[in-house]
């Protein structure tokens, strides 16, 4: 800037200062109120600086704290997450081990099951091969004795009947008709000559009436085998029709029952179309729904022998009529178990339009809508031995659990249904062991008979079956893979013939009599050995014992007389022989399967017979439950 231009401003404002008026305190202190404000000027500064310093200060702790607030949030979300994963995955670690489990348990199952069905085919290929040793064994003993017999006939030149006298031989027929028949049924056919050529004579024939050789003129008579046969014009012998035959032969040449044919009844319809598992209070063990519950002792006087016959016998049976104006809940089995079965009145009727045909206190017989008749019966009276404590826990559905105590402190547990079909059996040992023998609460496919395999073979239990024979024999398989439950083994015959039936011959009963002597009761000696091997190989085992009658009496009284047999024979194997009675089942079948198709008073229709279904019966894996 031009020098004559400063001192020009320096004098113009040194003018303006002298002309401007001036505080007092400044004309009278000038100095001092300078340094004052020049101190001023300075504290301030310092002031300021050091404001701003702290005020930095504490912005700075200020976001330190904030950072450090921030942080420990952090750490804390951090841990929140990292307790919630650990938690998370301790969960799926749980979860994988279960699946584990579980997968290891089903391959262990399946792997059980496996073993099960290769030892079973194992067991059916051997038990195969033991019963065609078996059966070779046995044809080649019978052909060998026959051949004897007949060797020692030709030897002394002549055959003697039972009386010692010139037996007649016989000769076979030869007319047209008998060529036919031999040509349409050359199985019986080749099993009459094969008797023939083992020196048969007509005083070994019986008359299928039921009478003793020689029968009437137009009677047919019935081979030792069960060929039934005619009279020829010139006395000789040949096949009586299909019609009149009790067998027929199958490939092996092995005599077949034709029961198959037999129209299904309604039983067999509704077992057959069955596929529910069974259901019952009874079951679940809820004891809210528990109703009364009962304990008695058996005493040694309760219990029937073999040899006695029922104390009510069927024709004193209760025939009162029931009281129409009475509520149908009067007359359920339910109370009938209570108070004694004999407490349902004939004409009563029970649920599925069932009526009452007959009563006992120890048997009902009942009439389904299409005709056919069932019998109920209390299942656990063969297990009521002497010294038994006998505890029974019934339920508002009906159903009753009967818990059987024995001395050895094993037991037998029932649980049956309203019906008092029984829907499950287990034995308890007494360490505690459970063994399940009946169980009838699994569901299962329906059966079609169409699809079943042939019958097995009708084995008659003679004299000239030692004991392996009849242990091959009942140990036949039945060739099929699936198994039934005991209702539809009981009452569709073609699952019952798929195991061999062991005809008694032995033993029979007199008219109108379930008893048996001791002696016909030793006649089961091989038949108890062989049952109570069986079972100490296996508990599970299960064999049925049937009973049968002749046509004399009505339908109902035959068919509880029936049933009542088959208990006998079960009770003369337990107190004989030490069987088991929970491995066994019976059921009467009455008039319905004869052995010889004739009507009257016929002692070789008063029967039993005996069949292991252990391979046919369905038995639940899980042993738990009881």
């Amino acid at each position: 800037m031009p020098r004559n231009i400063v001192s020009f401003t320096t004098a113009v404002t040194t003018s303006m200062s002298l002309l401007l008026p001036q505080p007092l305190f400044a004309q009278e202190r000038p100095r001092d109120i300078i340094i004052a404000q020049d101190a001023k000027k300075e504290v301030t500064k310092e002031d300021i600086l050091r404001a701003r310093q702290r005020a930095e200060e504490a912005r700075q702790q200020q976001q330190h704290s904030k950072k450090r607030e921030n942080e420990a949030k952090r750490q804390e979300v951090t841990k929140e997450d990292i307790a919630k994963a650990r938690k998370r995955a301790k969960e799926a670690k749980e979860a994988e081990k279960a699946e584990k489990a579980e997968k290891a348990e089903k391959a262990e199952k399946a792997e059980k099951k496996s073993n099960k069905d290769k030892q079973r085919k194992h067991q059916h290929k051997k038990r195969d091969a033991d019963k065609h040793r078996a059966d070779h064994d046995q044809r080649n003993h019978d052909r060998h004795k026959d051949h004897k017999t007949a060797q020692q006939r030709k030897k002394t030149g002549h055959e003697r009947d039972s009386r010692g006298k010139p037996a007649k031989a016989i000769a076979f027929s030869k007319t047209d008709l008998a060529k036919r028949r031999s040509d349409n049924m050359g199985g019986l056919d080749r099993v009459f000559r094969h008797e023939l050529s083992g020196g048969l004579t007509r005083d070994r024939l019986a008359c299928k009436s039921g009478g003793v050789y020689p029968c009437g003129k137009n009677d047919l008579l019935l081979s030792p085998r069960g060929v039934v046969l005619e009279q020829g014009p010139n006395g000789g012998l040949h096949l009586a029709s299909a019609a009149d035959q009790i067998y027929r032969v199958n490939q092996e040449g092995e005599l077949i029952g034709r029961d198959g044919r037999r129209e299904k009844s309604r039983a067999a319809s509704e077992a057959a179309r069955e596929t529910r598992a069974a259901n019952a209070a009874a079951l679940n063990d809820q004891g809210n729904q528990r109703r009364r519950h009962r304990e008695e002792r058996i005493a040694r006087e309760d219990r029937r022998s073999s040899s006695e016959d029922f104390r009510t016998a069927l024709r004193d049976a209760n025939r009162r009529k029931a009281d129409t104006d009475k509520d149908d809940d009067d007359n359920d089995l339910a109370k009938a178990l209570l108070l004694g079965l004999g407490a349902v009145a004939v004409g009563s009727m029970l649920n599925n339009n069932r009526q009452v045909a007959l009563s006992t206190p120890d048997r009902v017989v009942v009439t389904r809508p299409d005709g056919s008749q069932e019998v109920i019966k209390d299942e656990t009276a063969l297990l009521r031995e002497p010294g038994s404590t006998v505890t029974t826990e019934e339920f508002d559905d009906g159903s009753s659990r009967t818990i059987v105590t024995r001395t050895d402190g094993s037991k037998v547990v029932t649980i049956r249904d309203a019906d008092l079909r029984v829907l499950r059996r287990t034995l308890v040992s007494a360490d505690g062991r459970t063994t399940r023998l009946i169980d009838e609460t699994q569901p299962v496919p329906p059966v079609d008979t169409a699809t079943l395999p042939a019958p097995a073979p009708v084995t008659e239990w003679g004299a000239n079956m030692d004991e392996a024979a009849l242990r091959a024999a009942l140990q036949r398989e039945s060739g099929i893979d699936r198994r039934f439950t005991l209702g539809q083994i009981r009452n569709i015959p073609e699952v019952r013939a798929l195991v061999a039936p062991i005809d008694m011959d032995a033993i029979t009963f007199a008219t109108g009599s379930a008893a048996l002597s001791p002696d016909q009761a030793q006649g089961l000696a091989d038949l108890g050995r062989v049952i109570t091997d069986s079972i100490r190989q296996n508990p599970n085992e299960i064999f049925m014992i049937e009973g049968h009658t002749d046509t004399v009496g009505p339908n109902e009284m035959n068919l509880a007389l029936s049933d009542r047999r088959a208990e006998t024979v079960a009770l003369a194997l337990t107190e004989y022989f030490d069987v088991p009675p929970e491995n066994l089942v019976v059921q009467g079948y009455g008039e319905a399967f004869p052995k010889i198709r004739a009507d009257g008073d016929i002692r070789a229709n008063r029967r039993a017979s005996v069949r292991r279904i252990t391979d046919l019966l369905q038995v639940s894996d899980d042993e738990q439950a009881i």
